[in-house]
């Protein structure tokens, strides 16, 4: 018998007569590694008495089985209905010539050795019930321990350093493990049998509270002391999963805005973390498909419509959502369960930075916003923020993609099989990257903007991480058609120095190909007609695309209509002062200016349309919504994060009276054809804007008026071009989609017409966090379309 297995004690009794016996060899793909699989396939081995072995390899989990065929029916039936918690089976596969030379006595778990398995990399899960009752039970000698975890929960990407996943080979390789963590760790019926991060407090990662200058207090119960200092007011810098936290009491207004003016983050919304779903339920309405996105392992924020005013506004300036998550480690969950009301639980970063991971860096950089310091012992290796979903036109919209969902693979669809080496590199804002292997598709945990030093540091380090993690050499690039784009940079500096190819994709191609490739699309799937609103990427014909009908499959894609051109006044500025767009959609309709613009540089911009310095068009959604909103009183400086003019647009349209709603028409636009393709001119939209703000109409519904107009427009221009073209899906992208007025507004136009199929993102967000998959995805079909 091999010496790797570890027997069962499984009884001899009544075993069928050896010439009864088949052998079969079964092979498991998916997501098998490192979540209690070959454990789970043991114990069901051992209820029907078979006899065999399970191990990993590099295809995933093999068993091998000597059994009746009764047995293997019994067998299979409950190895597909009652998989781990962790676990996602994707292909069972069964090789019924397989022979054997062995004939086994038992049923043992082969023990991987190094090298063997090619690297399946899951994400950090939220805690389990189970571990929940070992660290709330006074009996338990896990009581209070703030680091329990176990096969069915816990960290695991954010604490890897590099493959096979096992202890060694993370951050926990300095805490030996005790005698009765070992024996948990060794037990293959145990919970805990090979759990990778398994501690308890006599052997594992310790909490330790500190002040600002890093001294630190010495109490008896460091949680109790932590909830102490945050009831009287205090800021504290804590320590979780992927990375620091700021947290506040989020009764406490005087806390919330010194955390505000101390971090520079003037509106933003601050995330919150409730005890229990309860909690939640005191100040927002939460659906059942909240609720369900709310306690799910990944325990993402999830946007929620607010029930009532009774947090600070200054938690969510201006907005009608709160962002909610429920503790998803058992540091969270012990400190909640001795608070009445939420936390402000924000990224521990100062402003544009990325989120900080170490002790020292967060005393350093955070000093001057945190007054207590919860830090622990257990490095964390891989930054993994917060991720951010919402639930609309009932589905999960994923907002940021990160703890909980990243990094994980999508299956491969038709057509895109053998072929590894493929590194697409995103693009610069919200970045991900996407590694192609001959099996699937692993988009990385959002990176976040590039345009920070961290961050970049931060993006180059897990391209080198995934690419040993996955044993992938790249052999390709893809990177988006901007060449300023810092990780389009990246991308031609290693093409160079490697010697490889490299493809420039079209951005706004690149979103329809992300949302095919999500939804299964083949590589040589039909014609869609992609429509991609955001805020600007660069074009074919080089100026800044944002508002696109494109006639699309993975291989190329014809421009069919787009918002008209209006120059982008101050380049990068107009994207941060909403006023110069909407300056810009004045002049470009010829509209009377009256007294918006007062007290602002207009002189400037003047002299800039009437000089020969050529100007940067665009045809940005992004932009409109921007200038829309400064019209309307929103934003009339400038915008302090991205988006928000456009996210308090929504919020004004959302407070509109809904019972008026049904005699709303929205306002009217114009479909002009020219040589190549049509153009929307959206002339009578401001007019009927001007005209409303004129009759005093209120805001609200003058902006839910253009959310509805916008909605119309878009299934209104599809039904015309469906007239001329071939294609009977509609793909939507683009992160003016994240706007959960305008996606619902949408999807019910659609859903009351046959004949055309809509697809959107779920699994990937809508915004530029999904352009990366797009890019590997056109990149393999172009090159098997026109030969390797």
């Amino acid at each position: 018998m091999n010496p790797r297995l570890i027997k069962s004690q499984q009884t001899k009794k009544n075993k069928p007569n050896i010439k009864t016996l088949i052998s079969k060899k079964i092979t498991i793909t998916g997501a098998v590694q490192g979540v209690g699989f070959r454990p789970f396939v043991y114990k069901i081995a051992r209820q029907f008495n078979l006899v065999g072995e399970v191990y990993n390899d590099s295809a995933g989990v093999v068993v091998i089985v000597q059994c009746t065929q009764i047995q293997l029916d019994q067998f299979l039936s409950l190895l597909k209905s009652d998989v781990p918690m962790l676990a996602k089976i994707a292909n069972i596969n069964i090789e019924n010539d397989y022979q054997s030379n062995q004939f086994y006595d038992d049923f043992s778990i082969g023990q991987s050795s190094k090298g063997e398995i090619s690297a399946i990399v899951l994400p950090d899960a939220s805690i389990c019930k189970d571990c929940i009752a070992d660290i709330t039970d006074k009996n338990n000698r896990r009581y209070g321990y703030a680091f329990t975890n176990c096969t069915n929960c816990g960290p695991r990407f954010s604490i890897i350093k590099e493959i096979p996943y096992d202890r060694n080979s993370t951050s926990m390789s300095v805490f030996s493990m005790c005698e009765q963590c070992k024996k948990e760790y060794q037990n293959p019926v145990n919970r805990r049998f090979h759990a990778q991060p398994n501690a308890c407090a006599d052997c594992g990662p310790q909490l330790q509270l500190t002040d600002m200058h890093g001294n630190d207090i010495v109490v008896d119960n460091i949680i109790k002391e932590t909830v102490s200092l945050l009831k009287q007011g205090k800021i504290v810098a804590i320590k979780g999963i992927g990375g620091f936290h700021l947290a506040c009491l989020a009764s406490i207004e005087f806390a919330v805005v010194a955390l505000r003016e101390r971090k520079h983050r003037k509106h933003k919304p601050f995330a919150l973390m409730a005890k229990n779903l309860s909690m939640v339920k005191q100040y927002c309405f939460v659906s059942d498909q909240e609720e369900c996105l709310l306690t799910d392992k990944a325990s993402p924020i999830v946007l929620l419509n607010k029930a009532n005013d009774r947090l600070p506004d200054q938690i969510a300036p201006k907005q009608k959502n709160l962002g909610f998550m429920l503790p998803y480690s058992p540091l969270h969950y012990l400190l909640l369960q001795e608070l009445g009301e939420p936390l402000v639980l924000t990224s521990g970063n100062q402003s544009h930075n990325p989120q900080i991971i170490d002790n020292q860096h967060a005393l350093n950089e955070l000093e001057s916003i945190a007054d207590y310091f919860l830090m622990h012992n257990r490095d964390i290796v891989n930054r993994v923020d917060d991720s951010v979903v919402q639930y609309v036109a009932g589905d999960l919209r994923v907002i940021r993609r990160a703890r909980g969902y990243g990094p994980t693979s999508l299956s491969l669809p038709k057509g895109f099989s053998s072929h590894s080496g493929l590194l697409a590199v995103g693009a610069e804002l919200k970045n991900t990257f996407c590694l192609l292997t001959e099996s699937q598709a692993i988009v990385s945990q959002h990176i976040g903007d590039l345009k920070t030093l961290e961050s970049y540091q931060d993006f180059q380090n897990n391209i080198d991480l995934y690419q040993q993690l996955y044993s992938a050499k790249i052999k390709q690039l893809a990177c988006d058609l901007h060449p300023e784009y810092l990780s389009s940079k990246y991308a031609d500096n290693y093409a160079q120095t490697n010697n490889i190819k490299l493809e420039a994709i079209q951005h706004h191609h690149a979103h329809i190909a992300a949302c095919l490739f999500e939804h299964g699309g083949a590589i040589d799937s039909d014609k869609v007609l992609g429509v991609v609103w955001d805020g600007i990427g660069l074009g074919g014909d080089n100026s800044l695309w944002g508002g696109e009908f494109l006639l699309a499959d993975y291989v190329g894609f014809k421009r069919l209509a787009q918002f008209e051109y209006v120059p982008l006044l101050g380049g990068d500025k107009a994207a941060t002062q909403p006023w110069r767009m909407a300056y810009a959609y004045f002049k470009h309709y010829n509209l009377e200016l009256g007294d918006f613009f007062t007290n602002k540089p207009t002189q400037d911009l003047e002299a800039l349309l009437g000089s020969n310095i050529p100007l940067n068009l665009t045809s940005s959604v992004g932009r409109l919504f921007d200038a829309v909103a400064y019209v309307l009183g929103i934003c009339p400086k400038h915008i302090s994060y991205e988006a928000q003019a456009a996210i308090e647009l929504e919020s004004l349209a959302k407070s509109c009276c809904y019972d008026n709603n049904a005699k709303l028409e929205g306002y009217e636009f114009e479909l002009k054809t020219t040589s190549s393709h049509c153009q929307i001119d959206i002339k009578q939209i401001w007019l009927g804007i001007l005209l409303d703000l004129k009759n005093q109409v209120e805001c609200s519904i003058i902006a839910y008026k253009f959310h509805l107009c916008l909605a119309r427009l878009l299934f209104e221009i599809t039904q015309q071009l469906k007239q001329d073209y071939l294609f009977e899906t509609v793909v939507l992208s683009g992160g003016v989609f994240n706007n959960k007025l305008l996606l619902a507004l949408t999807c019910e136009l659609f859903n009351k017409i046959d004949g055309i199929t809509l697809l959107t993102p779920s699994q990937l967000p809508f915004g530029d966090g999904g352009i990366s998959l797009g890019q590997a995805a056109i990149c393999r079909a172009r090159e098997k379309k026109y030969g390797e």
